[in-house]
């Protein structure tokens, strides 16, 4: 699971991708108010407080254009990662008048966040038979079937979003996470496999597609394939806690147990709320015989264990 925030961040990469651009929006809506110009600057300093106290200046007012100023509400409160707000914003504005494709499609993704995987497929379900050509809806509703665990489901629609988008490296990294809880390894590392070239052709690569490969070859217990992909992840973004983590284990199936301590140090920082690395560590301290840091390192995953999950963590990410 990662945390909400991070995720939020991807997450708003892809809903304003697909609306109205939203500083375009915000200037055209407050411009009768004097305020458009100086809604644009303060939401580019990402002062989101500031530019929501400007539209709910306008949105207190009945006008015509009451439900874009408060749709704009709930496009800054996603913005600002407060998606509960961003929901009561979205359905304020939907009682006034339908929302936009784009400001659905944000409201779906707060709701995925949120946990409320049911009403966002709805919402994406109607998206995808209006769109029936854009596969950004129906990659969505195969994240959410495989959130539930609902695997075939999941591989069907993402087959589909391949047909679609066949240069989509996270539809193809998200398929091959599918057929691997299916247990189809075959077709589990032709997907990965794929995703992992795409990704690494794209002008920013993501570090998920060769941390997923990573893993897979673990799995088959080819570590050496497993730390040359790992490591690709890493030059991604160096700070990538589960690429760590599992390149520890990586280097640990190959005797390299110094190496491997370090990156379970790496991993166990880079997450303060990781225990898996924890108790990697603790037992890799254990097995060299380094008694007193393996009881410090159980302790610490022991510590990390009674931390209830968060309302803010989600199980759902968005390997971009």
């Amino acid at each position: 699971m990662i945390a909400r925030v991070a995720f939020c961040v991807m997450l708003a990469v892809s809903g304003f991708a697909q609306s109205s651009d939203v500083f375009e929006r915000l200037k055209h809506a407050l411009a009768p108010y004097g305020e458009g110009e100086a809604a644009a600057q303060e939401l580019a300093k990402e002062h989101f407080a500031t530019v929501e106290a400007m539209l709910a200046k306008g949105a207190a007012l009945d006008t015509p254009d009451r439900a874009e100023l408060v749709s704009l509400e709930g496009a800054v409160a996603f913005l600002a990662r407060d998606m509960k707000q961003a929901i009561t914003f979205f359905g304020k504005a939907a009682a006034v008048a339908p929302l936009k494709d784009g400001d659905s499609f944000t409201l779906a993704m707060a709701l995925v966040v949120t946990g409320e995987d049911q009403r966002a497929s709805g919402i994406l379900l109607t998206l995808a038979q209006k769109h029936p050509r854009q596969a950004i809806y129906l990659y969505w509703l195969g994240r959410i079937d495989y959130n539930l665990r609902l695997y075939p489901e999941a591989i069907d629609k993402l087959r589909k979003v391949v047909e679609l988008d066949p240069k989509s490296a996270r539809a193809w990294d998200s398929l091959g996470l599918a057929f691997d809880m299916q247990g189809q390894m075959e077709q589990a590392y032709e997907a990965l496999k794929k995703a992992e070239e795409l990704n690494r052709a794209r002008p920013y690569p993501s570090a998920w597609p060769p941390h997923d490969l990573g893993c897979w070859y673990l799995r088959m217990n080819q570590p050496q394939e497993a730390e040359n992909v790992l490591r690709e992840s890493l030059r991604f973004d160096p700070k990538f806690a589960p690429a760590h983590y599992h390149l520890g284990r990586a280097l640990e199936k190959q005797g390299r147990d110094g190496e491997a301590v370090l990156e379970y140090k790496t991993a166990i920082s880079e997450d303060t709320f990781s225990t898996d690395a924890c108790y990697s560590l603790a037992s890799l301290y254990r097995k060299l015989r380094r008694n007193a840091e393996a009881n410090a390192m159980f302790a610490e995953y022991r510590k990390r264990k009674e931390v209830p999950p968060s309302a803010d963590v989600t199980p759902l990410r968005d390997p971009q």
